[in-house]
Formats: C-alpha cells, sequence, structure tokens
C-alpha cells in the first residue's frame, strides 16, 4: 500500500526534509520524492510568494484492504397484535327510510297531539271543532268533527294532507319516531277513496277499449296508491307513475302498449279532385272594357 506525505517549506530542501519526517518511513523504505510546487518569490519582499511544496511516498508492501460495504439490515416492522373478531352478532333488520315504525298506547302523548292540531285549526278560525285521537295497529288516527269542513279539507285535501303532515312531524320531533299519521274530517277520507277507486276502474275500462292512454292529475301517495290497486282488478290495462315530486301522477295504459288510431284525424286519401280551370271560348264576345266610357255616356261635340 502507498503512504505519501507532502512538506511544505521556502525551499526545496525544507520541504523535502519536512515531507521524509512527516511520513516516518523505515530506514529500508525506498522513499521518493516529487516536487509538487515550486517556492515563489514576494514582490518588492512585501507581497505575492508562496513556499514550496514536496510529496515524499513509500510502497509498504501491504495490499490496501477495500472496506466491505455494510449490509444494511432491513427495518424491523412491529407485529401488530392480531384482533381476534368478535363473535357473529345477530344484526337488528335494517329500516327502509321513511319506513313508519309501529307505536304502541304508551308511547305517544294522544293529548299533546289533539292540543298541538287544534291550535292549528283555530289559526283557520273554525270554531267547536272537537278532535279526537286514537292508535290503531301502529297507526295514529285523529278524527275532526266541526261544522265548517271545507275549510280544514281544502281544494282536493291539499289543506288536510298539510296539517296531517305538519301532525306527522310534530310527533316524531317528541318522540324521535317516524309514526303514520292520519287525519278524517266529515268522512272524507272514505268518499275521496270511493271517488279514487271508481275514476280508476272507469278509465282503466276506456283504455281497455280505446287502445289509448290515460293520465290522472297530480296526487300525493296515498291517493296514487289507491289508483294502482284498483287498476290490477281491470283485465288488460297495467298503470305506473310517472313525474317528480308535486307533479308525480298516475298514468294507465293497455297491456302490450298503446295502439293506432288508424289514421283518424288524417288527410283522406281519396282521388284527388279532377276540378281544372275552364279554357277560354274563342266565340264568346269579348268584353267592353268599361273603363273607357264616359261616366254619362258618349257625347258628340259638333264642328260647325
Amino acid at each position: 500500500m502507498i503512504k505519501e506525505f507532502i512538506g511544505t517549506g521556502k525551499t526545496i530542501d525544507e520541504a523535502t526534509l519536512a515531507a521524509k519526517t512527516g511520513l516516518n518511513a523505515p530506514m529500508t523504505a525506498d522513499v521518493k520524492i516529487e516536487v509538487v510546487a515550486m517556492p515563489k518569490k514576494k514582490i518588492l519582499g512585501l507581497f505575492g510568494g508562496s513556499d514550496a511544496q514536496v510529496k515524499a511516498s513509500y510502497d509498504d508492501g501491504k495490499k490496501e484492504r477495500k472496506p466491505k460495504p455494510k449490509k444494511s439490515k432491513p427495518a424491523v416492522q412491529e407485529k401488530k397484535p392480531v384482533q381476534k373478531k368478535p363473535e357473529a352478532q345477530k344484526k337488528a333488520p335494517v329500516r327502509e327510510k321513511h319506513e313508519p315504525e309501529k307505536v304502541n298506547d304508551g308511547d305517544i302523548d294522544l293529548d299533546y297531539v289533539c292540543a298541538y292540531l287544534k291550535t292549528m285549526i283555530d289559526s283557520f278560525k273554525v270554531e267547536d271543532a272537537k278532535i279526537s285521537a286514537r292508535i290503531n295497529d301502529g297507526v295514529v288516527e285523529v278524527d275532526i268533527e266541526c261544522d265548517d269542513y271545507g275549510i280544514i279539507i281544502g281544494r282536493r285535501g291539499e289543506t288536510l294532507d298539510a296539517l296531517q303532515y305538519l301532525t306527522s312531524l310534530a310527533i316524531k320531533k317528541a318522540t324521535d319516531k317516524y309514526v303514520r299519521v292520519t287525519l278524517n274530517v266529515g268522512n272524507y277520507r272514505a268518499k275521496r277513496e270511493e271517488t279514487l277507486k271508481a275514476l280508476a276502474i272507469k278509465n282503466a275500462n276506456y283504455v281497455v277499449r280505446t287502445g289509448r292512454r290515460y293520465s290522472f292529475e297530480p296526487m300525493n301517495p296515498y291517493e296514487r296508491r289507491i289508483i294502482h290497486t284498483a287498476v290490477q282488478e281491470v283485465e288488460g290495462a297495467v298503470s305506473r307513475s310517472v313525474g317528480s315530486g308535486m307533479d308525480r301522477k298516475v298514468l294507465i295504459e293497455p297491456v302490450g302498449g298503446v295502439r293506432n288510431s288508424g289514421g283518424r284525424g288524417g288527410r283522406r286519401t281519396g282521388a284527388r279532385s279532377s276540378y281544372s280551370p275552364a279554357k277560354p271560348d274563342p266565340n264568346r264576345e269579348k268584353k267592353v272594357d268599361r273603363a273607357d266610357i264616359p261616366k254619362f255616356g258618349k257625347i258628340e261635340v259638333s264642328k260647325d
């Protein structure tokens, strides 16, 4: 292995002596001397100048050992404790969104329901309204008795449906349960149901007879369900709901699709008319152009 040392001095001899001293080679070693840099004198004895540099080296006869690359140990990953899977538990049945819950008599304060509804009806200036509530098969049924049914029912039952919806929200807020609520006044619900059934059967038969579709006016889900149930009793007719939101309605169609009307209302396809304008008759006397005739007849003027 080659060992070397660089010595410095003002002269070559001083640098060589410094290099040998620093190398500290044995007496039998073959020391080689190499001048690296010559000394430079200072300009005017003040600026610049540098010392001489000499390199002394020798071979000690030993082979140079190359350092072995250190093997990087793989990072030890901590083993996470294996968590035991919990025993299979019976999952509670998942209830669909907005699916009403069945309640018992003690789950809902019916007096609160009647008082809440009475407050809203009094705002309509309806006098002597009597309200009673009960729970029947998990459904809160509320009956209203008063003299003026029209104000509470509203147009096509819209006001009654709104009161029913607000009452269900009040019960949900008080009990944190979604409960189905039905409001009835003057036996309106039963009469409306019979009317809708009659209309559904009548129009379903019309659809089967004519092969055309029939569309009802927009209805709430409760009334659409009545229409769908009634149409199922008519063979050859099917019903489906179309639209969205407040405009959702029931459409009745014949089984197999709507039939063509056979060209009704279309253009007639009979023979074309053979009418053609009459040709002028050459023997006919030509009409006199009355624009050239004076208004009071022809006036002859004497040349005398």
